[in-house]
């Protein structure tokens, strides 16, 4: 039984969004702040329409067998997986594995943009639909390709009592 998932009006909206765009197929992006319901977005679209939701949670075990600064490598493998076995990917997150990149002044982040590059590519042969969700902008190679929808700013008329 797939848990019952309440979204306020902006995250509904949002996901609405992301339900007309993956009908579309191709690169979704959702962004949002913090706190803005991003991971039950996913959720949500994930309990309506399957495919698979790959977050930041699975990296840690798979770190500890490999090298830390390998964590794009098992990001973008978990991806490819995912994506070869199902026609949608949810992929939570995105901004952790950026910030990472980033922040430590990886002279590996322009290998980052390429190997993305190449999986999007692929995605599209394979016509396969990505969503990534993150906070700020996304890499270069993904927002150029993207339809984006944003987490408008939540208001208190946007709460609902259950």
């Amino acid at each position: 039984m797939q848990p019952i998932l309440v979204l306020s009006a902006v995250q509904r909206k949002a996901a609405d969004a992301l339900l007309e765009g993956i009908s579309a197929g191709g690169v979704l992006v959702l962004k949002g702040d913090s706190g803005t319901g991003k991971s039950i977005i996913l959720e949500h679209i994930h309990n309506l329409r399957g495919g698979v939701l790959v977050g930041i949670r699975e990296f840690p075990a798979a770190l500890i067998a490999r090298r830390p600064d390998a964590v794009d490598e098992i990001f973008l493998r978990a991806v490819e997986d995912a994506m070869h076995a199902h026609d949608l990917v949810l992929v939570d997150d995105l901004h952790l594995l950026t910030y990472i990149v980033e922040r430590h002044n990886d002279p590996r982040r322009y290998l980052l943009d390429a190997a993305l590059t190449a999986l999007l590519g692929e995605a599209r042969a394979l016509n396969k639909t990505l969503v990534f969700a993150g906070r700020g902008e996304p890499p270069w190679s993904i927002a150029r390709r993207a339809v984006t929808c944003k987490i408008e700013e939540f208001a208190a008329a946007d709460c609902e009592c259950v």
